[in-house]
């Protein structure tokens, strides 16, 4: 369908039908797409798990995922299955992590705010995938306001152990660097890779090789209510401006692209993509050798 003609119906539709004309064409619309999913791209949990295994994930693996859940892209199941299917493809060697970013915003402007971190109810605005992996039982999440990581499996409790204390919240003893450690691979379930967050940890890896300051000159403070409902306050230096304003994932992207370091898959209309972090980091690390940053209007 041309823009045009798009155009000419969005604006039939918005002119000369009722709130509950609209109500029911939305509806059948719903109910037609759904049906044609159904016959066409559906899929259930034992052929998501081969996808996973085609896309390069091994029994064994830490996985940090990233991810969306759309009803009508054709899994057979609900958000707690994709979870289970992945627990059960990494076995009980394996850890499984999101993150659990509580705010939509930067860092910097959730903190300007004074929010309360509360690890045990404070919800995660990361996807319905993450809030629901955040309750459920055996997860241990990060004491950290800003970037909270959540972990289930064998190393769960050391990977997030002691994330308050550390300055740079995606930087060295962080979950994050844990998670390299242990040969962290990135899955992207139906989400873009501009929702990469361990390029954190990357910047702040390459933080002394770029040619701006990455973070703000002074860390800021937050109130953070532990699992035994103690308080304390946590020290955290938050992104500068530029580095918020000017970050580009997807330049990336093409570079790993190009280096055969991404793997894409797609089963049903669901989106997959699959990194190793180290791979990651010393893809980022070549580029910036060659003066080539994954930020806009960088100065070279």
């Amino acid at each position: 369908m041309s823009l045009r003609r798009f155009v000419m119906l969005r604006y039939i539709y918005n002119k000369f039908f009722t709130k509950s004309q609209k109500h029911k064409i939305k509806g059948k619309y719903l109910r037609i797409n759904r049906l044609i999913t159904d016959r066409l791209f559906s899929y259930n949990s034992e052929k998501l798990k081969r996808a996973f295994r085609e896309l390069g994930i091994e029994r064994g693996d830490t996985i940090l995922v990233h991810s969306s859940f759309n009803f009508f892209n054709g899994f057979q199941g609900n958000p707690q299955d994709v979870i289970y299917c992945l627990i059960n493809l990494l076995g009980e060697n394996g850890n499984l992590l999101m993150v659990s970013l509580p705010y939509e915003s930067s860092s910097y402007e959730y903190l300007r705010k004074g929010p309360v971190f509360d690890v045990r109810s404070t919800p995660s605005k990361m996807g319905i995938l993450s809030e629901i992996f955040r309750r459920k039982e055996g997860v241990f999440r990060s004491l950290h306001p800003t970037h909270p990581l959540l972990a289930f499996g064998k190393d769960a409790a050391w990977i997030v152990e002691g994330h308050h204390k550390c300055l740079y919240p995606c930087g060295k003893d962080t979950p994050f660097d844990k998670f390299r450690s242990r040969n962290g691979k990135v899955l992207f379930f139906d989400v873009p890779f501009g929702t990469f967050t361990f390029i954190h940890y990357i910047e702040d890896e390459i933080k002394d090789m770029l040619p701006f300051q990455l973070y703000r000159n002074e860390p800021m403070t937050a109130r953070v209510l532990g699992y035994n409902g103690d308080e304390f306050i946590v020290k955290t230096f938050t992104f500068g401006d530029f580095a918020v304003k000017n970050r580009n994932p997807s330049i990336l992207e093409n570079f790993l692209l190009k280096e055969k370091m991404l793997k894409k898959t797609k089963i049903g209309k669901t989106k997959l993509m699959l990194v190793g972090a180290e791979d990651a980091v010393q893809c980022a690390r070549k580029m910036v050798e060659e003066k080539v940053y994954f930020y806009n209007n960088t100065i070279q």
